[in-house]
């Protein structure tokens, strides 16, 4: 596992609670977004990761990889991993495959594509993984919220991830 992936997991929980002010708006928000060059009021999950390990990389004095998705859109983190020998499939997922500062991607049935992402903190031997996320809500024990108002700690089985989702490792 890479130091960025490192302590982006560990800046990432001290986002925990930050809260929009207005539909995906707020300055905590925008800052997200501005990370990736969306405007304000879009959806920001994807754009909370980058900024995370963009300032995990600043703090280092290191660069993400050429070819990082420096994007809002979840599939993109999802393309670039498959690309890079990266993408560790939920369903086939040990628990040794998963690091804190890996990516969580959710697929959604609905949209027929991978559409929320969170930074993985913590590998318990459960079978849980705790994520933080942005733009996510209060959860059910079985359900993702990909269109809520904050940053959450979260607690995910592998079901959870969807039939298609999986983990992005962050090996930088």
């Amino acid at each position: 596992m890479g130091n960025i992936g490192r302590l982006a997991a560990r800046q990432a929980l001290e986002n925990v609670g930050v809260v929009e002010e207005g539909e995906n708006r707020g300055k905590w928000v925008e800052m997200y977004q501005a990370a990736v060059n969306i405007p304000p009021g879009s959806p920001w999950c994807a754009a909370f990761v980058r900024f995370r390990l963009e300032k995990a990389a600043e703090r280092l004095d290191k660069e993400l990889p050429d070819g990082f998705p420096d994007s809002g859109w979840v599939p993109s983190y999802e393309a670039w991993a498959k690309r890079n020998g990266l993408w560790v499939p939920a369903r086939t997922a040990e628990l040794d495959d998963v690091e804190p500062g890996d990516l969580a991607v959710f697929w959604f049935e609905a949209k027929q594509r991978t559409a929320h992402i969170g930074i993985v903190v913590d590998c318990p031997s459960t079978g849980i993984w705790t994520t933080v996320e942005g733009n996510t809500g209060p959860d059910t024990a079985t359900s993702v919220n990909r269109d809520g108002d904050g940053v959450y700690q979260k607690r995910r089985a592998r079901s959870m991830l969807g039939s298609r989702g999986g983990f992005v490792r962050i090996k930088f």
